[in-house]
Protein backbone atom coordinates (compact mmCIF):
# COMPACT_ATOMS: atom_id res chain seq x y z
CA UNK A 1 0.00 0.00 0.00
CA UNK A 2 1.30 3.39 -0.73
CA UNK A 3 0.89 6.61 1.02
CA UNK A 4 -1.97 7.58 -0.83
CA UNK A 5 -3.89 4.91 0.48
CA UNK A 6 -7.59 5.90 1.22
CA UNK A 7 -9.23 4.37 4.38
CA UNK A 8 -12.73 2.79 5.17
CA UNK A 9 -15.38 4.86 6.63
CA UNK A 10 -15.03 3.35 9.18
CA UNK A 11 -11.33 4.04 10.09
CA UNK A 12 -12.07 7.65 9.04
CA UNK A 13 -14.48 7.60 11.92
CA UNK A 14 -12.15 6.17 14.24
CA UNK A 15 -9.25 8.03 13.40
CA UNK A 16 -12.10 11.01 14.24
CA UNK A 17 -13.39 9.75 17.20
CA UNK A 18 -9.39 9.45 18.26
CA UNK A 19 -8.74 13.00 17.35
CA UNK A 20 -11.82 14.08 19.32
CA UNK A 21 -10.90 12.23 22.66
CA UNK A 22 -7.33 13.38 22.24
CA UNK A 23 -8.96 16.66 22.47
CA UNK A 24 -11.00 16.23 25.06
CA UNK A 25 -8.51 14.45 27.96
CA UNK A 26 -5.83 17.85 26.86
CA UNK A 27 -8.60 19.54 28.38
CA UNK A 28 -8.99 17.90 30.92
CA UNK A 29 -5.48 17.71 31.48
CA UNK A 30 -5.60 21.55 31.40
CA UNK A 31 -8.65 22.16 34.05
CA UNK A 32 -6.44 19.55 36.01
CA UNK A 33 -3.46 21.85 36.03
CA UNK A 34 -5.58 24.83 36.61
CA UNK A 35 -7.23 23.64 39.62
CA UNK A 36 -4.03 22.03 41.20
CA UNK A 37 -2.61 26.11 41.12
CA UNK A 38 -5.52 27.23 42.42
CA UNK A 39 -5.28 24.94 45.08
CA UNK A 40 -2.01 25.69 45.83
CA UNK A 41 -2.70 29.27 45.73
CA UNK A 42 -5.02 29.04 47.80
CA UNK A 43 -2.99 26.68 50.37
CA UNK A 44 -0.62 29.50 50.36
CA UNK A 45 -2.94 31.96 51.48
CA UNK A 46 -4.75 29.67 54.27
CA UNK A 47 -1.27 29.12 55.85
CA UNK A 48 2.44 30.43 55.16
CA UNK A 49 5.07 27.82 54.03
CA UNK A 50 6.15 26.03 56.92
CA UNK A 51 2.51 26.36 58.45
CA UNK A 52 0.29 23.33 56.11
CA UNK A 53 0.53 21.00 58.64
CA UNK A 54 -1.62 22.80 60.73
CA UNK A 55 -4.60 22.29 58.48
CA UNK A 56 -6.47 19.06 58.84
CA UNK A 57 -6.99 18.23 55.00
CA UNK A 58 -8.10 14.33 55.57
CA UNK A 59 -11.74 15.42 54.78
CA UNK A 60 -10.58 16.79 51.38
CA UNK A 61 -9.70 14.08 49.58
CA UNK A 62 -13.49 12.72 49.57
CA UNK A 63 -14.24 12.27 45.99
CA UNK A 64 -17.73 13.01 44.75
CA UNK A 65 -19.63 10.99 42.54
CA UNK A 66 -17.90 9.40 39.05
CA UNK A 67 -19.53 12.28 37.08
CA UNK A 68 -17.68 14.70 35.45
CA UNK A 69 -17.29 18.46 36.90
CA UNK A 70 -19.20 21.16 34.49
CA UNK A 71 -16.94 23.86 32.58
CA UNK A 72 -19.09 26.35 34.65
CA UNK A 73 -18.43 24.71 38.14
CA UNK A 74 -14.20 24.83 37.35
CA UNK A 75 -14.83 28.34 36.22
CA UNK A 76 -16.25 29.29 39.07
CA UNK A 77 -13.98 27.53 41.27
CA UNK A 78 -11.03 28.95 39.53
CA UNK A 79 -12.05 32.68 38.79
CA UNK A 80 -14.38 33.06 41.60
CA UNK A 81 -13.82 35.57 44.55
CA UNK A 82 -10.23 34.97 45.32
CA UNK A 83 -10.11 36.46 48.57
CA UNK A 84 -12.63 33.85 49.58
CA UNK A 85 -9.89 31.45 50.19
CA UNK A 86 -10.84 29.13 53.79
CA UNK A 87 -10.57 25.36 53.77
CA UNK A 88 -13.64 24.65 52.28
CA UNK A 89 -12.71 25.91 49.21
CA UNK A 90 -9.77 23.59 49.28
CA UNK A 91 -12.16 20.91 50.08
CA UNK A 92 -13.94 21.66 47.09
CA UNK A 93 -11.36 22.26 44.75
CA UNK A 94 -10.43 18.27 45.67
CA UNK A 95 -13.50 17.42 45.16
CA UNK A 96 -13.81 18.65 41.29
CA UNK A 97 -10.51 17.69 41.26
CA UNK A 98 -11.47 14.08 42.09
CA UNK A 99 -14.44 14.16 39.83
CA UNK A 100 -12.47 15.23 36.70
CA UNK A 101 -9.76 12.56 37.84
CA UNK A 102 -12.75 9.73 37.02
CA UNK A 103 -13.67 11.60 34.04
CA UNK A 104 -10.10 11.56 32.52
CA UNK A 105 -9.82 8.17 33.70
CA UNK A 106 -12.75 7.03 32.00
CA UNK A 107 -12.01 9.60 28.65
CA UNK A 108 -8.56 7.99 28.23
CA UNK A 109 -10.07 4.50 28.77
CA UNK A 110 -11.94 5.26 25.67
CA UNK A 111 -9.51 6.68 23.78
CA UNK A 112 -7.41 3.31 24.43
CA UNK A 113 -10.59 1.51 22.90
CA UNK A 114 -11.32 3.49 19.94
CA UNK A 115 -7.13 3.72 19.15
CA UNK A 116 -7.18 -0.73 19.52
CA UNK A 117 -10.43 -0.54 17.24
CA UNK A 118 -8.91 2.01 14.42
CA UNK A 119 -5.63 -0.22 14.40
CA UNK A 120 -7.47 -3.39 14.09
CA UNK A 121 -9.63 -1.87 10.89
CA UNK A 122 -6.83 -0.75 10.03
CA UNK A 123 -4.29 -4.15 10.62
CA UNK A 124 -7.88 -5.76 8.42
CA UNK A 125 -8.12 -3.84 5.60
CA UNK A 126 -4.09 -3.74 5.05
CA UNK A 127 -4.70 -7.53 4.92
CA UNK A 128 -7.46 -7.36 2.82
CA UNK A 129 -6.16 -5.51 0.18
CA UNK A 130 -2.88 -7.67 0.50
CA UNK A 131 -4.82 -10.50 -0.46
CA UNK A 132 -6.40 -8.73 -3.38
CA UNK A 133 -3.09 -7.63 -4.76
CA UNK A 134 -1.75 -10.83 -4.51
CA UNK A 135 -5.01 -12.29 -6.00
CA UNK A 136 -4.91 -9.81 -8.94
CA UNK A 137 -0.84 -10.39 -9.71
CA UNK A 138 -1.77 -14.16 -10.10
Amino acid sequence: MNATHEWSPRVAELRHRRREIRRELARIRWWLRLLGARRDLDLARLAPPGETGAIDLDDAWEALAADAPTSTELAECLWGDASAAAPSSIERIDALMARLGAYETRVSGNLEAVTTAMVEAMRAERVEQSGADRMSHA
